[in-house]
């Protein structure tokens, strides 16, 4: 287990305000910095704007929004595409009433403070040596100017209060409304175990959040936003987005020039797999942590649509199987997961560094790794788990006798 001194501590800090000072610089002198590309944090910031401009349909239609982000600094020519559930609105809307500099610097401190706030908790003692595993990561995400802090924190939140057995644990559960594809893995554990409390008020917050967006930005946000996000299935369809940096099976066989009727169906079958473990698991009656962790790391392996940033939920997953993989895996097995955490951040921080030369060259994109990367340290933990299991109902027997 590692410890860091408080001096080191202060360092780590002061990296990480740098580096989203230096981002925070490049969005305010794009030119003296030779941006090249568009972050995630500008196409935030462009539809909290338009929403501004009570534009928010043109959004959501490809026509009208590639255009106005030709007028963005930094714009090369690759598409982005604006597919997020109307609840996100809610979340950007306000970011464009400060300076893009300042809206991004301050969007970036709260939320990694929520974010590291919520691991702490989670983690206890175990908690610097996930954060080490985790910057990686957490450099990425402060790179692309995304919003996985907030999506990680909620979900580790949820794990915090459900732990507590508290009432409001279904409270950030349905605020992943924002990106609801990321939770799909925690509600079907919530089910599993019979959170039936859990599982009511994430769906009340889901109905709440719904009215708001309705109220915000009028029915019309509805029907808008799921043609988007029908044309937004078809690029992905197409291998137009960048797939060296998606997560899921589904990209990676696409990756491979595997057609898409053959490359969904292997990401659904490692899905079903993925669930039918996790139902396996909830009959086998093991500790609320580690069954919890399972349904978190599931998380991760459902939908098609997921990019290395979207992994900032496997903290939380790595925090509640702590005990667990130290105490049960072999040595290698300890090896595997640490090296699979270190490279949800690290390959993706390798590969953006490399992006000119890789979108230039369409015969020279790298495969999605990440995929099978996750579903085979997914099938590791379940045997880690499982091994667990044995280990716990001996130790038991032990007693008894």
């Amino acid at each position: 287990m590692i410890q860091i001194k408080t001096s080191t501590q202060a360092l780590l800090v002061l990296i990480l305000l740098a580096l989203i000072g230096y981002v925070a610089l490049t969005f305010a002198f794009p030119v003296y910095f030779d941006k090249k590309h568009l972050l995630d944090y500008d196409i935030f910031y462009l539809v909290s704007t338009m929403i501004g401009e009570d534009n928010l349909r043109e959004a959501y239609t490809q026509e009208i929004f590639l255009p106005r982000q030709a007028q963005v600094p930094g714009f090369s020519g690759s598409e982005m595409f604006w597919s997020y559930p109307p609840h996100f609105n809610l979340v950007v809307a306000p970011m464009s009433l400060l300076p893009l500099p300042v809206s991004y610097a301050l969007f970036m401190i709260v939320t990694l403070a929520f974010y590291v706030m919520t691991i702490r908790v989670l983690a206890g003692p175990a908690f610097h040596t996930v954060a080490v595993l985790l910057l990686p990561l957490v450099l990425l995400i402060i790179r692309s100017g995304q919003n996985s802090f907030i999506t990680g924190g909620l979900i580790t939140l949820t794990c915090i209060l459900a732990l507590r057995q508290s009432r409001w644990a279904g409270l950030p559960l349905g605020l992943m409304a924002i990106k609801p594809h990321l939770a799909l893995g925690v509600g079907i554990w919530s089910l599993l175990d019979r959170r039936w409390g859990l599982a009511a008020l994430s769906l009340i917050v889901v109905a709440v959040l719904s009215l708001l967006a309705t109220l915000a930005f009028s029915t019309d946000v509805w029907p808008t936003s799921l043609a988007a996000i029908s044309a937004t299935a078809e690029v992905l369809r197409d291998g137009r987005f960048p797939l060296f940096r998606m997560t899921s099976i589904y990209a990676f066989a696409l990756s491979l020039a595997i057609p898409h009727p053959v490359a969904m169906m292997l990401h659904l079958t490692t899905v079903v797999a993925a669930l039918g473990a996790l139902i396996f698991m909830a009959r086998a009656k093991l500790p609320p942590k580690v069954f919890m962790g399972a349904g978190v790391f599931v998380s991760a392996l459902i939908s098609p649509y997921n990019y290395d940033y979207d992994l900032a939920l496997l903290g939380a997953a790595a925090c509640l199987l702590f005990d667990t993989v130290t105490r049960h895996a072999s040595k290698a097995e300890q090896c595997i997961f640490g090296i699979v955490i270190i490279c949800t951040g690290a390959y993706g921080l390798i590969l953006t560094a490399f992006a000119d030369l890789i979108l230039d060259n369409q015969s020279a994109r790298p495969v999605s790794l990440m995929g099978p990367v996750l579903f085979i340290s997914g099938i590791i933990l379940f045997r880690v788990i499982w091994r667990s299991r044995h280990a716990t109902q001996t130790s038991a027997s032990l007693k008894i006798a």
